[in-house]
């Protein structure tokens, strides 16, 4: 039972930041593109994509599937699997005339570039609070050697 109230909290919270982050995406795309408002529809559309995207990164990167796949075929799958998902999204919703070559090449650059930028800030944060557990993990053993 507490397994499954973890899960639940977790699921719940990386829903939370995937939803906040969708909602915050699709304003500023909307303001570069002279829209000032958002219909409560389109809220609702956020909501489900939000929800099927967590449950991919779950699928992909959870403790219970695909585990013995490496980090770079997990990254991979899940970029294609996240780019497919919101491009169906788009053609469904209407948000984006994929009909056009030049909106759609627009939309995969950008998706990239996005994709690209998270997965190097994540390198990087994981690089920063390696190094600083890793010196004051040496801290501590040097303090563990004195007493």
């Amino acid at each position: 039972m507490k397994k499954v109230m973890e899960f639940l909290f977790q699921f719940k919270m990386v829903w939370g930041l995937f939803f906040a982050s969708t909602v915050i995406i699709y304003t500023i795309v909307n303001m570069l593109l002279g829209k000032t408002s958002m219909e409560l529809v389109v809220i609702w559309q956020l909501f489900l994509l939000s929800i099927v995207l967590v449950v991919i990164q779950y699928i992909i990167f959870g403790e219970f599937m695909l585990t013995k796949l490496s980090l770079k075929q997990k990254f991979l799958i899940h970029f294609t699997l996240c780019y497919f998902t919101i491009l169906t999204f788009i053609i469904t919703y209407g948000w984006m005339d994929y009909r056009n070559f030049s909106s759609l090449g627009l939309y995969s650059a950008v998706y990239t570039l996005f994709y690209l930028g998270i997965l190097n800030s994540l390198r990087w944060y994981n690089k920063a609070t390696g190094e600083e557990l890793n010196s004051k993990l040496a801290i501590y053993k040097q303090k563990r050697n004195i007493n």
